[in-house]
């Protein structure tokens, strides 16, 4: 009835229209977000790496983004070309959708779970300007695909890619590396379920650690060059992880107070009283606000468990929704409302025919669970939505199919 071939050039082509609109009039002339270029400067990280080389080691600098941004600039292009690879990129996730969901579906659920990712508002949302969050849904759905084959067949080259990919998806942001674990967790115990313990898949599974820890020793390498401390991929936990305390309170959980500009303008209050407790000037230097806030951290969680677990538990929902105003949070609520209904409705006949459905639930479970504990605004939720998007319309699919019987009845 669907034609592959059809249905994969159908959601690159709406993809890439939808993308190119967002570029060229959608993001300009909406009003729900700000739509300036840079918000968190990371043109101006990568202006200053053309300037004076790679010599700063903050939790944005050391980030991906910003690298490429600076190759960008260092071949000449602007900030239009920026965006123009983001286009790319997004169609390029909305057909690494499409791949997947023909290997774990069928051609329908694959070309509804395409459609939707192609046309989701907060995935375009972030195609026009510089956000890191394209290049994370990208790679977030790169190494779905790697994991993908690597369960097929648990190879020594399907780990080394697996691994390659996972710890580049890492350097873009670091929820990736416990995805990387989780699944070749998952995937050695279903072989050892299977075959019993076996060299060949723990040879595999040793090939993607040892893959992820050369791809990423330059990089720790670069990091302890620049700052003379051993920065394995960017500092910052400890800083989310106190941010959080305030941004899942309830006044901003029910956006009776502003969390982008009260709850952004109290942590940083607190950040300054930190550091001056300990001696230092706050953002002077990150490693050492780090410490500093690693301090706090631990204090934080020995001393007030139940905050911590409110925090954690708030934030397991905040995740899905919690943006700059209550009217822009609850469009990434209903849909994810809407989204986590329909994966319902499929999982059970996923189940049922022996689909490996968790390959795209682990991603979306491990996100959800780690920023929870850290800083779970709704923005952090975007990588792992193509993933619950296809969830989702494997729920449709399976709606269409029970129509379908109840009419030939």
């Amino acid at each position: 009835m669907y034609s592959s071939k059809k249905a994969l050039w159908t959601v690159a082509g709406v993809s890439l229209a939808a993308a190119l609109a967002m570029v060229f009039i959608g993001f300009d002339r909406q009003g729900f977000v700000v739509n300036i270029d840079d918000p968190y400067k990371y043109g101006e990280i990568a202006r200053g790496f053309l300037q004076n080389g790679f010599d700063k080691v903050t939790r944005r600098a050391a980030m991906l983004y910003p690298h490429l941004l600076w190759f960008v600039y260092w071949a000449g292009g602007t900030n239009f070309t920026v965006q123009l690879i983001q286009v790319a990129m997004h169609v390029a996730s909305c057909v690494l959708v499409f791949v997947i969901g023909t290997r774990l579906y069928n051609v329908r659920t694959a070309l509804l779970g395409g459609l939707a990712t192609a046309l989701h508002p907060m995935l375009l949302r972030y195609v026009a300007d510089l956000h890191t969050e394209t290049l994370l849904v990208f790679g977030t759905m790169v190494l779905v695909w790697c994991a993908i084959r690597f369960y097929d067949r648990p190879t020594v080259a399907n780990g080394i890619l697996l691994g390659a990919v996972g710890m580049i998806a890492t350097l873009i942001k670091g929820v990736a590396l416990p995805i990387v674990l989780a699944y070749v967790a998952f995937i050695v115990l279903r072989e050892v379920r299977r075959n019993g313990v076996a060299l060949p898949i723990l040879v595999s599974a040793l090939a993607v650690v040892v893959t992820m820890a050369v791809v990423v020793a330059p990089w720790t390498y670069r990091n302890y060059r620049v700052s003379g401390r051993f920065v394995l991929l960017t500092p910052g936990t400890a800083d989310s992880f106190l941010r959080g305390y305030i941004f899942t309170r309830m006044e901003f959980a029910t956006f009776k107070r502003s969390p982008y500009v009260d709850a952004e303008t109290e942590s940083n209050n607190w950040f300054k009283k930190i550091a001056a407790d300990a001696g230092t000037t706050w953002e002077q230097d990150e490693i050492v606000d780090e410490a500093n806030n690693k301090a706090v951290m631990k204090r934080m969680i020995r001393e007030q468990p139940l905050d911590t677990a409110r925090k954690f538990v708030v934030g397991l929902f905040t995740f899905w929704y919690e943006m700059t105003t209550l009217f822009n949070s609850m469009i990434p609520a209903g849909l994810a409302v809407v989204c986590w209904i329909l994966t319902l409705i499929g999982w059970k006949r996923s189940h049922a025919e022996g689909r490996p459905a968790w390959l795209l639930l682990l991603p979306i479970v491990i996100t959800n669970v780690l920023v929870a504990a850290l800083i779970p605004l709704g923005r952090y939720s975007v990588p792992i939505l193509p993933c619950l998007v296809l969830l989702a319309a494997f729920g449709v699919d399976t709606l269409l199919d029970r129509q379908r019987r109840v009419e030939a009845l």
